[in-house]
């Protein structure tokens, strides 16, 4: 027995040590007045768990279990029975709901490009006025800063048939009158008009910052390269600006996807239905009609509808960024 206390311990039985007593650092790391770095990592993500669960994750999930099901409301408490795909099956005999998908492409089809381009050359314009470009950008933003209920109603004082500034200006012109939202087409490019008087200075703001932040020193150098002040925006700032426009765009393209206020507020959806987006008809089949399977079903196309325009469009950006390397490696 003594022989083989005193007998020099293997390399395995010496590995097997090591790995079974905490390392020196390890056990500075426990005696650290501090605690445990780890556990304090997890700790401080808890209430960003928390936060995700209960406003992401858990109505997401009460959002889908409602659209798979045949919900009633009994004695004040909802009653869920178990639908399957019902509800979906049913948007593809609601033509109400497929011209609502489709006015509601249209009007971002339109609204987006035309803020994007507007913003662009006011962003452009204030950052060539020396003198102004203060007093202006204050100016030109305060449309996005008013509530929709705000601007709902400059809007109506406008537009109104009888007592809108518009058609007073036209009689005054000795001008036929117009009944701009009584009629479907002028409800409709009423409302486009709107929403790009609203956020046209929100793109404005993104792109004017993004501006400022280009290095003049970039621009001096193309202009002392002969480089036109046309060549300059459009082959130098413009391709700079690029991912701030994407991302005004990623914006813009959420906001038409959920555009409800001026609307509802102007038209209700009107005249016969021409001006209901999407928004206006899930509110109208959910709360008006209690019909709560069919509108979270809606809802959910929704959802993945502005989820795969967005996948898109990052892929597009991405695709884009491989393609601009490739030439540049080339």
């Amino acid at each position: 027995m003594s022989s083989l206390r005193s007998s020099p311990a293997s390399p395995t039985t010496r590995a097997m040590a090591a790995d079974a007593t905490p390392s020196r650092r390890a056990r500075r790391r426990a005696a650290r007045p501090g605690g445990d770095p780890t556990l304090f990592r997890v700790v401080s993500i808890l209430p960003f768990v928390g936060f995700l669960l209960t406003f992401a994750i858990y109505p997401l999930v009460q959002l889908v279990r409602t659209a798979l099901s045949d919900v009633a409301l009994v004695d004040g408490l909802f009653s869920y029975s178990f639908d399957g795909l019902a509800n979906f099956a049913a948007l593809g005999g609601d033509g109400r709901a497929h011209y609502s998908f489709l006015i509601t492409a249209a009007f971002i089809a339109v609204t987006v490009p035309v803020t994007l381009v507007l913003g662009a050359a006011l962003a452009i314009l204030v950052d060539r006025s020396v003198v102004f470009a203060r007093v202006a950008h204050n100016i030109l933003l305060w449309p996005a800063v008013i509530t929709p209920v705000v601007v709902s109603v400059i809007w109506f004082l406008i537009l109104s048939p009888n007592v809108g500034v518009l058609n007073k200006v036209l009689g005054s012109l000795q001008l036929p009158t117009q009944g701009w939202l009584a009629h479907s087409l002028g409800a409709i490019g009423s409302i486009m008009l709107v929403d790009i008087w609203h956020w046209t200075p929100l793109v404005f703001l993104l792109l004017y910052s993004a501006l400022k932040g280009i290095d003049g020193e970039l621009l001096e150098a193309a202009r002392v390269d002969g480089a036109s002040e046309w060549q300059v925006y459009t082959r130098v700032v413009l391709p700079l600006l690029r991912p701030a426009i994407l991302a005004a765009a990623l914006i813009r393209l959420t906001m038409g996807a959920k555009a409800f206020d001026e609307m509802y507020l102007l038209t209700k959806g009107g005249p016969d239905g021409a001006t209901t987006l999407v928004s206006l008809y899930i509110r109208e089949v959910f709360f008006d009609h209690l019909e709560l399977g069919y509108g979270a079903a809606l809802s959910v196309v929704v959802i993945l509808a502005v989820g795969v325009a967005l996948g898109l469009a990052l892929l597009g950006r991405k695709l884009g960024k491989l393609a601009t390397g490739g030439v540049s490696n080339a």
